[in-house]
């Protein structure tokens, strides 16, 4: 049997996206079993996010990964949340909204093809489910590398 091809573009990708945002966090619940909490709970700890420092959540989604890292690097550190759908972003924004004291969170609307910051950037950095669903894998993590400081 052969591999279906055809590969979904990425403008097929992000219209998905945007399409089931009202729902996203539901079926993340269901399909998990509600074990993504834990899941990006352990990937905080292994990410070791300091205070003061600087953090890109990468395909952010609504922005579950984005709240955890803030909550680490308090007032003097910063997250960028990363995602190409403007209506996961939209969630995201609307959910921290009313958070005291305001988390330190900036919300882009990007491609992680092609990330609009400078080399060395980022202190550490996330990205829950969004690796599988790149059309490019391998400028997905050279960009994410770049990105990256040593």
């Amino acid at each position: 049997m052969k591999d279906n091809p055809v590969k979904p573009s990425s403008s097929d990708i992000r219209d998905l996206f945007n399409r089931i945002a009202p729902i996203y966090d539901q079926l993340n619940n269901w399909l998990s079993l509600g074990q993504h909490r834990v899941w990006k709970l352990m990937a905080v700890k292994w990410t070791n996010p300091s205070p003061g420092k600087t953090y890109l959540d990468l395909c952010c989604g609504s922005g579950d990964l984005a709240q955890l890292l803030a909550s680490q690097v308090g007032a003097t550190g910063h997250i960028y949340g990363v995602d190409f759908s403007v209506a996961q972003l939209a969630i995201a924004k609307a959910r921290v909204v009313h958070k005291y004291p305001p988390l330190a969170i900036s919300w882009v609307e990007a491609d992680a093809l092609n990330l609009p910051f400078a080399d060395n950037y980022f202190d550490g950095a996330t990205m829950g489910y969004g690796l599988r669903n790149v059309t490019d894998i391998p400028l997905c993590l050279r960009e994410l590398y770049r990105v990256l400081k040593p």
